[in-house]
């Protein structure tokens, strides 16, 4: 295999897997453990977030609170 070849599947592999960990970053696994995973092994990246609970988010009402 050339070296441009490796480059090239290599910034393949590290877009796929920049993409599962944005997928990630609003779930409780985390954009970095989703990144991590599924720089790895991208089919388990993707299963471990998909399976990844939804982060709570609790939006605070700025107009009430200074009141």
């Amino acid at each position: 295999m050339d070296e441009l070849e490796v480059v090239f599947f290599l910034c393949i592999r590290i877009g796929l897997a920049y993409c599962v960990g944005l997928m990630g970053k609003k779930r409780q696994i985390g954009f970095g453990w989703a990144f991590a995973l599924s720089f790895f092994w991208l089919m388990v990246g993707l299963i471990f977030v998909l399976c990844s609970k939804k982060k709570d988010v609790n939006f605070v009402n700025i107009e009430k609170e200074g009141k």
